[in-house]
């Protein structure tokens, strides 16, 4: 839609003196001398998006296709698969050279088997016809370039299906999207009435004779007065590029392919041949090498077509098209790139005016609005025409029908499930059935399902002393009684602070006994587990103090340092991992403060830590306030029984996994993390907080005070994507501290320790098994065998006992280490049963 063509006379529309009489302003287009606004592009642009606004585009190409080989041509000549259309039907597309570059964009109109409209852009109507006749050879068609017969105007906007309506003779319900009717009656003239729309809105486009289009536009112009405005080519392209609906020659053009423009959808490759289409297909098999990406920018100016885009010092692509956007209130734009720096949130710059301005990588499109009458279905049924969606599937709890998956996939324009997944590549799909038996009745499901499950060994018939992140603790009955009540089992919804009492209640007093257990100012409403309530504490600690430098020594469980790997490396922090000291088991000090200095954010300590060993805190607080930093403790809330607590030795920020106050293994989750932390940080906590207040008849309430997650506040001030807590686990928790209270914290305590002790000590005392470090135990403590640590536990299983972590999967250096846990449950005789088989090897 915009090659610039030099000529010395410029064509123009049959609207042109109407435009001039409504003060317009012109612009040179494609050769055409067309509108760029009346009122202004920012006026025009929103009167769009929120009223209705009415487009002059004549200059469009309109190209007749008939014979009995229309379908067979057309199939031929573009990149989507239009064997498929139905009478009626609109298809968007791309026509491509052998190379893969960019003929054109259209939309195909399909009126019949045998007549096809194709319409094209105003400064290739030439090529483009050129090109078809080109390739029309051996074939049994007729194409005729109607486009000096044909008017076009465009209605867009949420009013614009209100407005037409009163002209129209057919209820415009009925065109629905991607779809057309010929021969409507539109002021007593014939016109061809379809919806697509090139702004992001819904709206329509009306195809009339030359001397029919001032009548029709004036007439609408009359009846839409207020709420329906002419709109210029300016607004037209600030309303598609934030739909980023592509531009010929700005995003498509003929160096350009449709894969590198992102256009991948419209090339169908599993057709039998189209043209260009070995070069697209190879251009796929090597992976496309650039790609259009939008952009926001960051800096002061506007980037424009042509730009150059940097990273690294080096040129990586240019600008497509940039401008203020009116509706997002933002400097964006569009470029192609190298494909290697494509990904989200990568910072480029743009060459703006010989400077450079930062910029940042966003999804697009910018601006995605629902049209508006976009259905699921679109089926021809000779007598049963499926009428509403309460017609399908009424029960929207019961699983789709083949008849639902038809009407979704013909909502797209595809008519089978492996045509969707065609951008698949073959060798990495299954290619056959899944290998699953016929429908059995509920009652063979029931056997099957208890015949699988009683194939795992669970807690019930084995004795347990596996830990290293999961524990095996006493569950207190009335946990299950009351958690199991309706009020609580069934989907919340604590957003609405009148109907949620109880919900809110329940995450405060988490919230209040965890402030507690812990010793700190404040804690939020709970973390999907301890490993990622971890690494958010860390991207706290980063936000807060403006460094990026993460300390983590090898003491802390390793599942949560690959969890903390992952975040980060989205995050652009390094992450430091200090040793362990050889003789003890505990953090390296001189290494610690060898690394802790003035870019280091935090320090995330794990105590007791991932040994099971009690790290020196006093020391390790020391060190990193020292250096501004904030320290991060990890914690088993067990432990805080008769350790000392995070807020006694001073930490900042404390997390840990909740699983052991009353939650059940569950063969690895669901569990709940926490975190709690001082006051001044509040604002920093990801998640949400519930706080306690008074309601108008001055009785006590509950409501969500803070939430700083992306559902609540803009994406860019959300301290974190966490959408949720996990409220049933949470309970759980809530319901164990509640009944345990201080004393009974205590007594678990004691017993893990005692208990712990008095087995390391039975199995040290033959040579068969030695102690690894020498520093003070909690209720895990870490062992060398003589024999293979799986050769240990298999041993142990054949008599159903579950045997210890071994260390070597994660501690190359610790081989034939297992660690074992002691939990208050272990009873003397399950440890000296364990000492039997273990010594008995």
């Amino acid at each position: 839609m915009s090659e610039s063509v030099c000529m010395v006379e410029l064509k123009r529309t049959s609207l042109y003196e109407k435009h001039k009489e409504m003060g317009a302003k012109f612009l040179e287009f494609g050769g055409w001398d067309m509108p760029l606004e009346y009122e202004g592009m920012i006026k025009e642009h929103e009167a769009v998006r929120k009223s209705a606004g009415i487009f002059d585009v004549s200059h469009m190409g309109e190209v007749i296709i008939e014979g009995n080989e229309s379908e067979k041509f057309i199939q031929n000549l573009v990149t989507n698969n239009i064997e498929n259309m139905k009478d009626e039907e609109i298809i968007y597309t791309l026509m491509c050279y052998e190379n893969g570059g960019v003929v054109d964009d259209l939309l195909v109109y399909k009126f019949n088997n045998e007549k096809f409209l194709l319409v094209i852009n105003a400064g290739n109507i030439e090529k483009d016809f050129d090109w078809m006749i080109k390739n029309k050879e051996n074939y049994d068609i007729d194409i005729k370039n109607i486009s000096k017969e044909i008017s076009q105007l465009a209605i867009q906007g949420p009013k614009a299906q209100e407005i037409l309506q009163n002209i129209a003779d057919i209820n415009l319900d009925k065109i629905k999207f991607f779809n057309f009717k010929s021969e409507i009656n539109i002021l007593g003239m014939k016109c061809i009435v379809s919806r697509t729309g090139y702004t992001g809105e819904d709206g329509f486009e009306i195809y009339c004779k030359n001397e029919d289009v001032n009548k029709i536009w004036s007439e609408l112009l009359n009846i839409g007065k207020g709420n329906l405005k002419p709109i210029g080519l300016g607004a037209r392209d600030t309303l598609r590029f934030e739909a980023c609906l592509p531009l010929y020659g700005n995003e498509i053009n003929e160096n350009i392919s449709p894969l590198e423009a992102g256009l991948s959808f419209f090339v169908k490759l599993n057709k039998n041949k189209f043209i260009g289409k070995k070069s697209l297909e190879s251009q796929k098999e090597s992976s496309v090498k650039r790609k259009l990406i939008g952009f926001e920018v960051l800096g002061k100016g506007i980037a424009r077509h042509g730009y150059d885009v940097l990273a690294n010092n080096e040129v990586i692509g240019y600008v497509t098209t940039g401008y203020s956007s009116p509706t997002l209130n933002k400097v964006i734009g569009l470029a192609l790139i190298d494909s290697k720096y494509s990904q989200l949130d990568n910072e480029i710059e743009i060459a703006i005016r010989k400077k450079r301005v930062k910029a940042t990588i966003i999804k697009t499109p910018f601006y995605k609005k629902q049209y508006k009458n976009i259905e699921k279905y679109n089926l021809n049924k000779d007598d049963n025409k499926i009428q509403n969606d309460n017609q399908i599937n009424q029960f929207s709890y019961i699983p789709t029908t083949s008849e639902d998956k038809k009407i979704m996939l013909a909502s797209i324009g595809l008519s089978s499930v492996d045509e969707l997944f065609l951008d698949i590549p073959s060798e990495l799909r299954l290619n056959r059935s899944l290998n699953l038996e016929s429908a059995k009745s509920e009652i063979e499901v029931s056997k099957c399902i208890n015949k699988l499950a009683n194939k795992n060994k669970n807690l019930n018939n084995l004795t347990c002393f596996l830990g290293a992140g999961a524990y095996d603790h006493y569950i207190p009955s009335i946990i299950n009684h009351i958690t199991s009540r309706s009020e609580f089992y069934t989907a919340y919804t604590p957003y609405q602070a009148e109907i949620s009492q109880g919900t809110l209640q329940v995450i405060f007093e988490f919230q209040s006994m965890i402030a507690e257990l812990t010793k700190m100012e404040i804690a939020n409403a709970s973390m999907y587990d301890g490993a990622t309530a971890a690494v958010e504490a860390c991207l706290m600690a980063v936000g807060q103090t403006k460094r990026k430098k993460i300390i983590v020594p090898k003491t802390v469980n390793p599942e949560c340092r690959k969890v903390l790997q992952t975040y980060m490396q989205f995050n652009k922090c390094e992450i430091v991992e200090v040793d362990f000291c050889n003789e003890y088991g505990i953090t390296d000090i001189n290494k610690l403060r060898e690394n802790v200095n003035k870019d280091t954010a935090c320090v995330l300590i794990q105590n007791p830590n991932f040994f099971g060993i009690i790290e020196e805190m006093e020391q390790i607080e020391e060190i990193v306030h020292k250096n501004k930093a904030l320290l991060i403790m990890s914690v088993d809330p067990i432990s805080l029984g008769i350790l000392k607590s995070p807020g006694e030795i001073g930490a900042d920020i404390v997390v840990g996994e909740a699983q052991s106050l009353g939650n059940p293994l569950n063969f690895g989750g669901p569990y709940v993390g926490f975190m709690a932390t001082k006051s001044k940080y509040t604002r920093k906590m990801p998640g949400r907080i519930v706080g306690e207040t008074i309601d108008s008849d001055g009785n006590r309430a509950y409501v969500l005070t803070l939430q700083t997650r992306e559902q609540h506040v803009r994406r860019e001030k959300a301290t974190s994507n966490i959408c949720s807590n996990q409220a049933l686990n949470a309970l759980t928790a809530s319901i164990y501290m509640a009944v345990m209270g201080k004393e009974g914290f205590k007594e678990v305590s004691s017993q893990c320790i005692k208990k712990s002790h008095y087995a390391y000590n039975q199995l040290i005392s033959s040579e068969k098994f030695k102690p690894v470090f020498k520093g003070k135990f909690f209720k895990e403590f870490l062992l060398k065998s003589v024999d293979n640590i799986d050769e240990v536990n298999d041993k142990l299983l054949e008599n159903n006992i579950l045997g210890g972590y071994n260390v070597e999967n994660e501690y190359s250096d610790l081989k034939n280490t297992t660690l074992l846990c002691v939990t208050e449950k272990r009873t003397k005789q399950e440890i000296d049963k364990l000492v039997e088989v273990m010594e008995g090897m």
